[in-house]
């Protein structure tokens, strides 16, 4: 779709409201509360705007607001679910560099239940996520590596990439264990948990690996990763 909203379908429309239910389901919004936030008022009383909805019959100007709304603070997790509707963002080259060489599978996530460590089932669909986790929900990574090698993880939230610092005492890089697969490590030598406790939607986890710590990147920047290093990647879904 080419996404004119001034020629949009019913058929469109009701898409649309798949998608936003999706967003929903993730966030601690209401279908109808997404709707006031794109129009920027409140609903009006009286007025059945979310079966109308539901059903495609919502004016076309509104469903635009809310595609827009939608874009801005949810497109990942929108594209996942119609990519038709919302295509894939502009992409930077570090974006690119990701998607071409990257190793999607290996990285896992595991999450902590009653201090035991389960993975995460993966989902082999390229555009849904590979995991899913709640706000607050305790994890660590996992990736098996049969040499001890130095790593620097990043982390991409709506467009952003951001260096994890994973290492001890808060250090950007940090030593992946052959021994060890779990990561982080705390100077203890015990298994660090994580959690992501507000932002919703989409998160990628991005992880340079190399026994030369030299090939490792300061930064999410192509320029400055070795040829020895290997880049592992992993999507996670955060929701309420």
């Amino acid at each position: 779709m080419d996404n004119n909203w001034k020629t949009a379908t019913k058929a469109d429309r009701a898409a649309l409201y798949h998608v936003a239910r999706a967003v929903a389901d993730t966030t601690n919004l209401s279908v109808e509360a997404i709707m006031e936030q794109a129009f920027g008022h409140k609903l009006m009383v009286g007025t059945d705007y979310l079966s109308n909805f539901r059903s495609g019959a919502i004016g076309r100007p509104k469903a635009k607001l809310i595609h827009a709304w939608i874009t801005e603070n949810h497109p990942e997790t929108a594209h996942a679910v119609d990519p038709r509707l919302f295509s894939k963002q502009r992409t930077n080259a570090w974006d690119s560099y990701v998607e071409a060489h990257g190793i999607r599978g290996q990285l896992q996530i595991k999450h902590f239940t009653k201090d035991e460590l389960n993975l995460i089932k993966k989902v082999k669909d390229r555009d849904a996520p590979d995991a899913a986790l709640k706000l607050g929900e305790e994890f660590c990574f996992f990736l098996r590596s049969d040499v001890h090698a130095h790593a620097i993880g990043f982390e991409r939230y709506k467009g952003e990439w951001h260096v994890m610092p994973l290492g001890p005492n808060g250090s950007h890089t940090f030593q992946l264990q052959s021994d060890e697969p779990h990561f982080p490590i705390d100077v203890n030598g015990e298994i660090e948990r994580l959690s992501e406790e507000s932002d919703l939607d989409m998160h990628r986890f991005a992880f340079v690996v190399s026994q030369d710590a030299s090939d490792l990147p300061c930064t999410p920047d192509i320029k400055d990763i070795g040829q020895a290093a290997n880049l592992h990647y992993i999507d996670v879904l955060f929701s309420a």
